[in-house]
């Protein structure tokens, strides 16, 4: 098991990527998050356990917000998810290509349309939250983290 840090790791988005169904939108997302939702209900006392701990339940979400781009037509992210909508496809998020290169979250969401519009003259954007079809996955960056062990060795 590794140790945690002794000092401040301060990790930030981008430059990274997010492809849905094989389709790169990194241009259109402004802010994405895989988050996690814990339904607790009480568990049900017996004659053997009669304080059980709550029976939980946890789903997962993918969400972020978008730059709205549906002018693009059939390659538009907001276009995509209405023409698309409740399929299940594939996704793959990188939240940073430089600093922890091999980090990726992964996994299947479902498609969910997004409000189109909004104020005239400005960037309008839309939130995004895809419901994920099981657990994520997670690729941990081992070329960083091979790269620490040897360093910590040669000390």
């Amino acid at each position: 098991m590794t140790q945690p840090a002794t000092a401040l790791v301060d990790s930030r988005l981008g430059p990274g990527t997010l492809t849905i169904d094989t389709v790169e939108r990194s241009y259109q997302i402004a802010n994405v998050r895989l988050e996690p939702d814990v339904a607790d209900e009480d568990g049900t006392p017996t004659l053997a356990v009669p304080e059980p701990p709550p029976e939980a339940k946890i789903t997962w979400k993918l969400s972020g917000t978008a730059i709205q781009d549906w002018e693009a037509g059939v390659d538009s992210f907001v276009n995509y998810l209405m023409d698309h909508a409740l399929e299940e496809v594939a996704f793959v998020w990188t939240p940073d290509t430089t600093g922890a290169a091999g980090l990726t979250y992964g996994g299947t969401v479902q498609l969910r349309p997004v409000a189109g519009g909004g104020d005239a003259g400005v960037q309008i954007t839309s939130d995004f939250e895809l419901p994920l079809v099981g657990d994520p996955t997670r690729t941990d960056p081992t070329t960083v983290a091979a790269g620490k062990r040897s360093s910590e060795k040669a000390a």
